[in-house]
């Protein structure tokens, strides 16, 4: 027969056996600290003023994914450490155990073409190029991006680790809306203006660098176009609703598609200030290098460059809008001053002209499609 102080003895070890949790794992511990830099970085980003608010989301942003991937390798089995040809760990000059740098990881985990890939190593490079004095407008330039750039990070920390680790209910970060009257427009334009060239020229370079299907995923560059809601309204509607393109029906993408379409008209009239036609690119870019430069050779950078999609794609429109856009009037593409800048800059290096044209032809020797 038990006595009342052993049953009161074995029921506090049965309520302790309940109580009692496994320790949780070194991945989830590592994950937690991403998630936490995730939040630092958009508390950040959107507190009051303007002083560092880019330098500092960029750099949380890239200790949140460094520590994403840390945990999801862990938590998959993989392997952190650097080692050498016999497999063996290597050590720092400090005399602790090398982890893998987050370039490294990247590579492991996120392919080449993968728009996500692309975005961060954009942020990574950027990182080292702000100017202090003129963030704003850097900010402003990359706005697109850096939305993406923690939409990429929900998403990616969803697919790996399952809706309850989400961050969407704790995030308030705001829709970069970049024109909506014709005086915003203006001011973006303002604002490109005001980067430093040197920002500016490496963003055109990483741009030129990257698949035209990677630049325009919205992974890489988020975009939306605002269509005002016409009609009855319900309580059960939003003040915005986000549509992914991939969840209509082929039927709602030519809509979306005609309606991208007649923004562009709008948004790019036919007497745009600034757009020269090929002739006239050739015309500016040879004076400048003082080199042979023809219209055959113009094909080849806008082929190379990916300014422009080849004759007969089905989006004609589909071009880098920096440096080229496409007259629907006229069924014709115009090009503009940024891109003669970017040419005569490119082309300025004797490696780059050559690998580029190839062999030049006679400065006035039409070759190639315009």
């Amino acid at each position: 027969m038990l006595t009342q102080g052993v049953i009161s003895l074995r029921l506090t070890m049965n309520c302790m056996e309940e109580t009692y949790m496994a320790p949780r794992p070194r991945w989830w511990h590592t994950l937690q600290a991403a998630k936490n830099e995730a939040r630092l970085a958009v508390d950040l980003y959107n507190r009051q003023g303007n002083e560092r608010q880019l330098e500092a989301f960029i750099v949380h942003m890239a200790l949140a994914w460094l520590k994403l991937m840390q945990a999801h390798t862990e938590k998959t089995g993989g392997d952190l450490f650097v080692r050498n040809q016999r497999g063996q760990r290597v050590r720092s000059e400090d005399g602790e155990w090398q982890y893998k740098s987050a370039r490294q990881l990247r590579r492991e985990l996120l392919a080449d073409n993968d728009p996500r890939r692309a975005n961060i190593e954009f942020f990574t490079g950027l990182r080292n190029r702000v100017e202090h004095r003129h963030e704003g407008n850097i900010a402003a330039l990359v706005a697109g991006r850096t939305q993406a750039h923690l939409l990429n990070f929900e998403a990616t920390l969803v697919e790996w680790f399952g809706p309850d680790e989400a961050l969407a209910d704790e995030l308030r970060f705001p829709l970069f809306v970049s024109s909506i009257t014709q005086d915003a427009v203006s001011a973006v334009k303002r604002v490109r203006s005001q980067v430093p060239v040197p920002v500016m020229e490496w963003i055109q370079d990483f741009d030129a660098a990257i698949e035209p299907d990677v630049a325009q995923d919205q992974a890489f560059d988020f975009r939306i176009y605002l269509i005002p809601h016409k009609g009855p309204k319900t309580e059960a509607d939003a003040a915005m609703t986000y549509v992914n393109a991939s969840d209509l029906t082929d039927e709602q993408n030519a809509v979306v598609d005609q309606v991208r379409t007649i923004i562009r008209e709008k948004q790019i009239p036919v007497a745009d200030l600034g757009n020269l036609l090929p002739k006239q690119v050739v015309e500016r870019v040879a004076v400048a290098l003082r080199k042979p430069f023809t219209i055959h050779m113009h094909t080849q950078c806008w082929r190379h460059f990916r300014a422009r999609p080849p004759t007969g794609a089905s989006d004609p429109a589909a071009t880098r809008a920096e440096f080229c856009r496409w007259n629907a009037a006229f069924k014709q593409y115009v090009f503009t001053e940024a891109w003669v800048n970017f040419l005569i800059r490119k082309l300025s290096d004797p490696d780059v002209y050559a690998k580029v044209t190839g062999a030049a032809p006679l400065t006035n020797e039409n070759n190639g499609e315009d």
